[in-house]
């Protein structure tokens, strides 16, 4: 199993709003593609701070789902809405491995 993980950090006063794209996104990957998508908000640190995570049982399986997103409108649309309500130094990407 992988997991695949990226950190955002919200803009200052956009907190709201990016959970609100978050639940429109869990959404559309349950819709879409029948794929959890795991959202956390950090409770104590820095505010504003999200991460989000979605599970796949092998890299393939990663790379296809990566291809489908950038020929799909419609995440395209949800993806740029994100442009507006983080950080330009946020979305750090990690791919961890189940031992």
């Amino acid at each position: 199993m992988n997991r695949y993980v990226i950190e955002f950090e919200a803009k200052a006063g956009k907190g709201d709003e990016a959970i609100k794209l978050f639940q429109e996104m869990k959404q559309y990957f349950l819709d879409r593609h029948q794929k959890t998508l795991d959202i956390f908000y950090q409770a104590f640190g820095k505010p504003g701070s999200f991460q989000v995570a979605m599970d796949f049982d092998n890299l393939s399986q990663l790379e296809s789902m990566a291809a489908a997103l950038r020929r799909d409108p419609e995440y395209k649309a949800l993806a740029d809405r994100a442009r507006d309500l983080f950080t330009d130094d946020s979305f750090y990407t990690t791919v961890y491995y189940r031992l």
